[in-house]
C-alpha cells in the first residue's frame, strides 16, 4: 500500500493548472487535512491491517465450509444467544470506523484546518514579525472563537445526526439458539450492528451484506459489487466452491463483500468478518474521497474562490496607495494586513454548517431523518424530482382485481399457479405477492375448495430480477392436482431414469411481466382446444388485452408453466409456508442445474390484475410542489398505460410519455432532449433510471430522486439529493441521502420548504459579508488617498469585523419571505459579485460623508487628532453595517413589511450597544479611541437614517433590474 504522503505530493503535482491560484491553494490546503487526517494510523500500520484482512479472506475462501465453520467456532444451526454477545463485545459493533460519529478532535482539527483560518494565522504570524502583538492578538482570538463557534455547532450537529440516524437501521436475518441444546437455529431479525463473525446470515434480494461472508448454499445468486468496483453490472455468487489462492480477491466466488448487495436470488451463509475488519473498512476512505462533489458543494466553493480572489486583488492595491500617501510602508503593510482580515469570512464555515445542522434538526421533527448535512440545501434547490409511483403516488395496498384464462374468462387454474409461485419463493416478497396470497387465503375456488400447496414439494427457484421481469419455482408434485384441461398424454416422463432422490415429476411455475412472459411462451391453454400454439395472432391479443385493463389502471401479472425433464435433485420438506433457512440449507448443489435457460417454450395459462388506487394527498402534494417550482418526473418499471393512468388521476401532465425501450433506440443528444421533455418515463431498467438522472442533471439542475426499491439504488446515489423510505429495501435506504420516515409526497414538500429557508439564510451572510467588505474597502482606498493618516488603525478593523460578524451569527435562525421559498434557488458566484459591486459602494457614500465631516466640520487634518477621527469612522461603519442586515436579509421594507427573527433582532442590538460603549471602556482606550464629541451622536443617527433610506432604493433598483434579491 502506496505511503499517504507520497500520495498527496502526487496530488499536489498533478493539481489542474488552470483556474485561479486561489481555487489551487484551497484544494491543496483540502489535499492536506486529508492526508493529515489519514495520518491517525501510520502507514506500515495501515497497510499490514489491509494485508491481514485480505489474507483472512482469501484463507477462508480455499476451506470447504465444514473447515470453515470449525474454525469460527459455529455450525449450520447458527450461535447461541449468549456466545453472541461475548462475541460482540470481543469484536466491538459491526460498523465502520469511517461511519461512526467522528471523535471531538477530529472535528475540532476540521474546524481548524480551512482555508480563511490559514489566511488569518498566516497574516497574524507577519503581524509578529513587525512586533504589532495588538493585531497578533486580535487576530488568534478571531481564530479561536470562529474555530470555537464551529467546532460546538459541528460537534452537536455529528451527535445530532447520530441519534437521527439510529432511528433508520439496517436489519440483517440470522439464526440463532437461545441453548446449546437446541436442534436448530430460529430465524431472528436483528440490527446489522450487532452482527458478529460465525453468524449464520440469510441473504434474500435487496438485502445489504452485513459483513464479509462465506456462502454455505445459494441459489441464483446475484450481487451487485458496484460500491467496490464501480462497475453496475451484478455478478455472480454461488456456494460448493472452493477457490484457489492466486483468485483475486474481488473475483472469488464463495465469498461476498460487506457494503454490497443482494440484486437477485438468496443465499445462506457464515460471516467471516465484521466492522474495521472487513474488505470496505481498507478502502472506505478511498471510498469517501471518490464521491464526486453536489451542487451544494460545488457552490460554497465557487464563493470562497470569489471572495479569496477578491482579497488577493484588493489589498495590495490599499497597501500601495496608503504607502505613498503616508509614506511610511511598515505601518501600510500593517494596515493591509488589517484589510484582508476585514475580507476574509471567517465565519462562513460556521454559518453554513450551523445553517445545514438546524435544518436537519427541523427536518427530522417534519418526519425527514438527513443523514448528509448537504442534502439540506439540496434538496430546496432541488428543480427537478424524480419519483416512482407505488406508495408515492398511490396508496401503496395492491388488491388483487381478478384472473382470467387467454378470452379474458375466470379460471381457477390461473391463479391456482400464481399462488403456488408466490407461496413457495423465497427471496423478496412484493405487494403482488401478498396481494395473491390474501386472496387466495380468503377466497374459495370452483367446488368450494381451497388451494392445498401440501401437495407440492419446493426444489428450486429463480428468483426475480429488472432484466427478465418474472420469477420462477420448481415444484415437485405428487400428481397433477390443478384442472387445466390438459390430457395425462401430455406429461411424458421417464421414470426409469428416476433415481430414489425426487422420483417425482416436476413443475415449473413462472409469474412476471406480461410482455416479457409471451417472449418465453410457444403455447397457450385455452378452455375449448386445450393447448395450442401462441400465434402472432394470439400474442397480438393478448398485448391488447393488457393494454386495455392498464389503461384502466391495473397492473398486470401473467402465469405460465412448463414441464421439466426430470433430473437428480433433493427436496425441500414440506413448507406451509416455506421457510428460507430451511430452503437454503437443505438444497444441495444440485439445484444450480436450475438455470434462467429453463424459462423457454412455456405454456401460458392467464393474466392477474391488480389495483392500488391514487393517494388522495398526492394530487394536492404535486400541485404544491409544482407551484413551489418543482417538476414531477415518473419514472417506474410498471407498463406506460397503468402509469399514464395514475398520473392523470393525481394531475401530472401526460402530454409527452416515453418507455424504457423506445429511450434504448436513441442516441445521446436524442436522450438526453427527451428525458427533459417527458413528464413520465415507464418499463425502465435500474441502469436507464440511473442515465435519466445523470441525463437531467445537464444544464445545472439540481435533481432529486424519491425511490424505495433495489432497482432504484444506481440512481437514488446518483441524484444531487436521493430519498428515500424508512421501509425501503436497505440498499435504497443506504444509497440515500435523506430517509422519509413517511412515504408521502407532503413530507417531502416540508423538507423543500426548510431547504430553501437554509438555503436563503446561507446566502444572506455571504452576500451581507461580500458587500460589506467591498464598501470597506472602497471607503478604505479613498481615505487612503486623501488623509495623511490611516483612517482605522489595524487592531480597530478588526475588532470591526470581529463585532460584525459576530452580529450574523443568528442569520441561522432567521425567517424567509414567504415569496423566496415559493422557487427554488441555485448557488450563482456571479450573482454574488453582482450584488457585491452594486449594494457595497453604498455604504462608501456615508464613510465619505463621515470623511467629510471629520475633516471640514471637526477639523480633524493632523496625524495628533487622527483618535478623534477614527473612533467616529469605528461607530459610523459598525452601527450601518450591523443594522444594514435588516435593509438586506429581505426584498421588503424592514419592520414595516417584514421583521427579522427574535435571535437576530437580539444579536444585532448587543453587537449596537457594545459598539457604542466600547470608546468609552478600558478595552477603547487600549485600541487608542476616544471619547466622540457629544454632537456627532446626531450626524449618526441622521447617517443611519440616510443609509437605510438610500438602500431600500437601491434594493429596489436591483431587484427591478436583476427580478431577483437574495
Amino acid at each position: 500500500m502506496a505511503d499517504p504522503l507520497f500520495d498527496v505530493e502526487k496530488a499536489i503535482a498533478k493539481a489542474p493548472k488552470e483556474g485561479t491560484l486561489a481555487a489551487r491553494a484551497v484544494d491543496i490546503c483540502n489535499l492536506v487535512s486529508n492526508f493529515l487526517s489519514d495520518c491517525s494510523l501510520p502507514s506500515s500500520a495501515k497497510a499490514n491491517n489491509a494485508k491481514n484482512v485480505e489474507d483472512n479472506i482469501v484463507r477462508s475462501a480455499t476451506l470447504d465450509k465444514d473447515a470453515l465453520l470449525a474454525s469460527l467456532k459455529t455450525s449450520l444451526n447458527g450461535l447461541m444467544t449468549e456466545d453472541a454477545q461475548e462475541r460482540l463485545k470481543q469484536h466491538g459493533p459491526n460498523v465502520l470506523s469511517t461511519k461512526l460519529a467522528r471523535r471531538w478532535y477530529k472535528i475540532l482539527w476540521n474546524a481548524f484546518w480551512h482555508p480563511f483560518n490559514v489566511i488569518l494565522l498566516v497574516l497574524a504570524t507577519i503581524s509578529g514579525a513587525t512586533s504589532d502583538i495588538a493585531t497578533v492578538i486580535v487576530m488568534c482570538l478571531m481564530v479561536v472563537l470562529s474555530v470555537g463557534v464551529r467546532f460546538y455547532q459541528e460537534f452537536k450537529s455529528s451527535r445530532a445526526a447520530s441519534k437521527l440516524s439510529e432511528l433508520v437501521r439496517d436489519g440483517a436475518a440470522v439464526k440463532r439458539r437461545e441453548n446449546d441444546s437446541a436442534q436448530d437455529g430460529v430465524e431472528v431479525e436483528i440490527s446489522q450492528e450487532v452482527v458478529v463473525p460465525g453468524d449464520i446470515v440469510i441473504l434474500r434480494t435487496g438485502d445489504l451484506l452485513p459483513g464479509d461472508i462465506y456462502l454455505l448454499t445459494s441459489n441464483n445468486l446475484l450481487v451487485s459489487q458496484s460500491a467496490l468496483t464501480g462497475e453496475s453490472i451484478a455478478v455472480e455468487k454461488y456456494a460448493d466452491v472452493i477457490e484457489d489462492e492466486s483468485t483475486p480477491l474481488l473475483d472469488l466466488k464463495n465469498v461476498c463483500f460487506m457494503g454490497t448487495s443482494v440484486e437477485s436470488g438468496g443465499a445462506l451463509g457464515v460471516v467471516i468478518s465484521t466492522g474495521d475488519h472487513t474488505y470496505i473498512s481498507t478502502i472506505a476512505t478511498s471510498l469517501a474521497r471518490r464521491a464526486p462533489i453536489n451542487s451544494f458543494q460545488k457552490g460554497v466553493r465557487r464563493v470562497s474562490y470569489l471572495l479569496i480572489c477578491f482579497m488577493l486583488a484588493m489589498v495590495p492595491i490599499v497597501i500601495v496607495i496608503s504607502g505613498f500617501t503616508t509614506h511610511n510602508w511598515g505601518n501600510s503593510a500593517l494596515f493591509g494586513i488589517s484589510v484582508a482580515v476585514g475580507l476574509t469570512p471567517e465565519m462562513l464555515p460556521m454559518i453554513v454548517n450551523a445553517n445545514l445542522a438546524r435544518g436537519a434538526l427541523v427536518m427530522a421533527r417534519k418526519k425527514c431523518i438527513v443523514k448528509t448535512l448537504d442534502s439540506v440545501q439540496n434538496m430546496g434547490a432541488m428543480d427537478i424530482l424524480c419519483t416512482d409511483k407505488t406508495g408515492t403516488l398511490t396508496i401503496d395496498r395492491v388488491a388483487m382485481v381478478q384472473y382470467m384464462d387467454c378470452h379474458g374468462i375466470s379460471k381457477d387454474h390461473v391463479f391456482e399457479y400464481a399462488y403456488l409461485n408466490s407461496h413457495f419463493q423465497t427471496g423478496l416478497r412484493n405487494l403482488i405477492d401478498s396481494a395473491i396470497l390474501s386472496f387466495g387465503d380468503q377466497v374459495l375456488l370452483g367446488g368450494d375448495r381451497k388451494i392445498d400447496p401440501s401437495k407440492y414439494k419446493l426444489v428450486s427457484e429463480l428468483p426475480f430480477d429488472f432484466v427478465r421481469r418474472r420469477m420462477s419455482v420448481i415444484l415437485e408434485m405428487e400428481d397433477f392436482g390443478i384442472n387445466d384441461g390438459r390430457q395425462s398424454s401430455q406429461v411424458e416422463v421417464d421414470h426409469n431414469a428416476i433415481s430414489s432422490i425426487g422420483s417425482k415429476p416436476c413443475l415449473l411455475v413462472t409469474k412476471g411481466a406480461l410482455e416479457e412472459m409471451l417472449e418465453i411462451c410457444s403455447s397457450v391453454q385455452t378452455d375449448s382446444e386445450g393447448r395450442v400454439a401462441m400465434t402472432p395472432e394470439y400474442r397480438k391479443k393478448l398485448l391488447s388485452m393488457g393494454e386495455e385493463l392498464n389503461a384502466d389502471g391495473l397492473r398486470l401479472v401473467a402465469v405460465a408453466t412448463k414441464e421439466l425433464k426430470q433430473r437428480k435433485h433433493a427436496t425441500v420438506t414440506n413448507m406451509s409456508p416455506p421457510t428460507v433457512h430451511d430452503h437454503f440449507s437443505k438444497f444441495s448443489s444440485e439445484q444450480h442445474k436450475y438455470k434462467h435457460s429453463e424459462e423457454s417454450d412455456m405454456l401460458f395459462h392467464g393474466i392477474l390484475t391488480f389495483q392500488d388506487p391514487p393517494k388522495e394527498s398526492a394530487k394536492e402534494a404535486i400541485e404544491t410542489l409544482e407551484r413551489k417550482g418543482v417538476a414531477i418526473k415518473v419514472l417506474t418499471g410498471d407498463a406506460l398505460s397503468i402509469a399514464v393512468k395514475i398520473c392523470k388521476d393525481v394531475g401530472i401532465a401526460t402530454d409527452f410519455v416515453v418507455s424504457g425501450p423506445e429511450l434504448a433506440l436513441l442516441d445521446s443528444n436524442e436522450f438526453v432532449k427527451a428525458v427533459h421533455q417527458a413528464t413520465i418515463m415507464a418499463k425502465l431498467t435500474p441502469n436507464q433510471k440511473l442515465k435519466v438522472v445523470e441525463a437531467l442533471k445537464v444544464g445545472s439542475h439540481t435533481v432529486g430522486f424519491l425511490g424505495d426499491g433495489i432497482n432504484d439504488s444506481l440512481a437514488l446515489k446518483s441524484a444531487d439529493v436521493g430519498i428515500s423510505v424508512d421501509s425501503a429495501t436497505s440498499v435504497a435506504k443506504d444509497a440515500a441521502d435523506i430517509i422519509l420516515l413517511q412515504k408521502d409526497l407532503n413530507v417531502l414538500v416540508a423538507g423543500v420548504t426548510r431547504g430553501r429557508i437554509t438555503h436563503g439564510n446561507t446566502i444572506k451572510y455571504i452576500k451581507m459579508a461580500a458587500s460589506s467588505n467591498f464598501g470597506n474597502v472602497f471607503s478604505i482606498l479613498v481615505a487612503s488617498a486623501w488623509l495623511p493618516f490611516d483612517p482605522m488603525k489595524p487592531i480597530q478593523i478588526l475588532t470591526q469585523n470581529l463585532l460584525y460578524d459576530f452580529s450574523q451569527a443568528s442569520i441561522p435562525w432567521d425567517k424567509m419571505d414567504p415569496e423566496y421559498l415559493e422557487t427554488p434557488h441555485q448557488w450563482s458566484a456571479k450573482g454574488i459579485a453582482t450584488f457585491m459591486i452594486c449594494m457595497g459602494p453604498i455604504s462608501s457614500i456615508f464613510d465619505i460623508t463621515t470623511f467629510n465631516l471629520m475633516w471640514f466640520h471637526y477639523g480633524i487634518r493632523t496625524v495628533e487628532r487622527q483618535a478623534v477621527f477614527q473612533t467616529a469612522w469605528f461607530l459610523e461603519g459598525l452601527l450601518t453595517q450591523t443594522l444594514v442586515i435588516h435593509m438586506l436579509r429581505t426584498k421588503k421594507i424592514p419592520f414595516i413589511q417584514a421583521t427579522a427573527s427574535v435571535p437576530v433582532l437580539i444579536t444585532t442590538g448587543i453587537i449596537v450597544g457594545l459598539g457604542l460603549a466600547i470608546p468609552y471602556t478600558p478595552l477603547g482606550k487600549t485600541e487608542k479611541m476616544v471619547n466622540p464629541y457629544g454632537s456627532y451622536y446626531y450626524f449618526l443617527a441622521i447617517t443611519i437614517f440616510a443609509y437605510c433610506c438610500l438602500a431600500q432604493l437601491a434594493k429596489m433598483a436591483y431587484i427591478r433590474v436583476f427580478k431577483k434579491w437574495l
